[in-house]
């Protein structure tokens, strides 16, 4: 936990909502610089195919050779350079010709993937663990972080966006101190941008109702939330037999895919459009829904091979950042499975390439003894900044015990452990009996993907 986290925790609830409104300051001033590029966007979403192949070119030459002549990792491939620079030349064969790229690998080096002429000074380093739980850091200029934004912000606009509207957060946002395991209060709202911040590490029965009652008095334009954390407050709400009267203009979730049984639950309470983000925390890719449902990619932030027909598509998919000069991502296998659906003419208008839906994994939730119920997404929170994870693995084995299986090298374990028991514990309100064991071999389903987040209890 970094400092300010730690002096916003001892603030009175009143210094924590003066906190956070400050803080909206820095929001409003990010909105505006998000509506000046995605302004600058607003073209693309209707350029021609033969523009789109023409400017995807144009930026894969920029950043392969970019990336050829700085970064440790590809300078071996300097004999690409002439085909990579050739105007005339097919520049999606050349690509071909560069290695796939993992997590495991640039874990293992990950200064072989960073450029000695990032071209900025403004670096901005990401932290993230995915809902693998594997930590992983990311190096990126200052404008490609704000793109990133910009473009999941745009997924709002569509949705009808107006200015003074609320927005909802049923997030992974800290807002209410783990230490504070019966907040009278658990959300906290921010007046200067409009914004209510729900704790989803406080969602129980009780809090549920609490949510729904401040739903129902503000009337904000969109609630946003982790598909997982939705359904949980829409089974509570069934479940107290509450009706409400007051619907958004959208649902908006990311980082979790959303399934049929959740979108059902979803539907039915709060009885408004749903409309996802896809998005990697590397910011090499993003897609976001229109209003006719259909995922568009964001075209300018990077490139998924065979998004245009031309190259044959791999799976998982393989990306390439167009945008990220400081740490150029080539070749990138996402994890997850990607699919075009070539030639599609959107009822929207816009002529973005059209995806299906993205679906990786499907996980469980960790049940407290006193009944919250926490989203894997929530959970990777306890993971950011954990430095010497290969993979990780959290398993409900009893209703107060919970195992974290690690794969980390044997002289990081005490401080990778006594880090995440720590901050698990927190998590849990010191409810569940916390194990870390560590293990070089993840358990994987059948079809070979691991899940983050297992809940044995729901099987028995």
């Amino acid at each position: 936990m970094n400092v300010t986290n730690r002096i916003y925790n001892i603030l009175p609830r009143v210094g924590q909502t003066l906190a956070l409104n400050v803080y909206g300051f820095n929001n409003l001033y990010r909105k505006t610089l998000w509506h000046s590029i995605i302004e600058n966007l607003q073209n693309s979403e209707y350029w021609k195919t033969e523009e789109q192949i023409s400017y995807v070119s144009r930026k894969l030459r920029a950043i392969l050779s970019h990336a050829i002549q700085t970064v440790p990792r590809y300078r071996s491939y300097s004999s690409l350079l002439s085909h990579i620079n050739d105007p005339d030349g097919d520049v999606f064969s050349a690509l071909l010709e560069l290695p796939q790229i993992s997590r495991a690998e640039i874990l293992e080096d990950h200064l072989a993937f960073i450029s000695n002429k990032p071209n900025t000074y403004r670096i901005v380093k990401t932290l993230t663990s995915g809902t693998t739980g594997t930590p992983f850091t990311t190096w990126m200029s200052r404008y490609n972080f704000i793109l990133g934004d910009a473009l999941g912000w745009r997924r709002t606009l569509w949705a009808g966006y107006k200015k003074g509207d609320w927005i909802v957060r049923l997030v992974g946002d800290p807002v209410v101190p783990l230490g504070d395991t019966m907040p009278t209060k658990p959300w906290r709202i921010s007046w200067i941008d409009r914004r209510i911040y729900f704790s989803t590490f406080h969602l129980n029965k009780s809090t549920a109702q609490s949510f729904l009652d401040i739903l129902e008095m503000k009337k904000p334009a969109f609630f946003m939330g982790y598909p997982s954390s939705l359904e949980i407050l829409a089974a509570f709400a069934i479940e107290g037999g509450r009706q409400l009267k007051w619907h958004p203009k959208a649902i908006l979730f990311s980082s979790e895919p959303l399934y049929e049984h959740q979108k059902e639950i979803i539907s039915k309470v709060f009885r408004s459009p749903i409309i996802g983000f896809y998005g990697s925390a590397e910011r090499v890719i993003s897609a976001s829904q229109c209003e006719r449902d259909q995922y568009h990619l964001s075209l300018i932030d990077g490139y998924i091979e065979g998004q245009f027909g031309i190259l044959e598509s791999s799976q998982p998919a393989l990306v390439t950042t167009l945008v990220n000069k400081v740490m150029p991502l080539i070749r990138f296998s996402l994890g997850d499975n990607v699919n075009f659906i070539h030639n599609s003419k959107c009822a929207c208008g816009r002529t973005l390439p059209v995806m299906e839906p993205v679906i990786t994994k499907e996980e469980d939730w960790i049940e407290t003894p006193s009944g919250r119920k926490i989203s894997p997404s929530a959970l990777t929170w306890a993971f950011k900044g954990v430095e010497g994870i290969r993979q990780s693995q959290i398993v409900q084995s009893a209703k107060d015990v919970v195992d974290v299986y690690l794969d980390v090298e044997r002289h990081k374990w005490g401080s990778v452990s006594s880090i995440l028991e720590n901050n698990l514990n927190k998590m849990f309100f010191n409810e569940m009996k916390i194990e870390c064991i560590r293990k070089n071999v993840i358990q994987v389903s059948k079809s070979g993907k691991s899940k983050f987040v297992i809940n044995r209890l729901k099987t028995l």
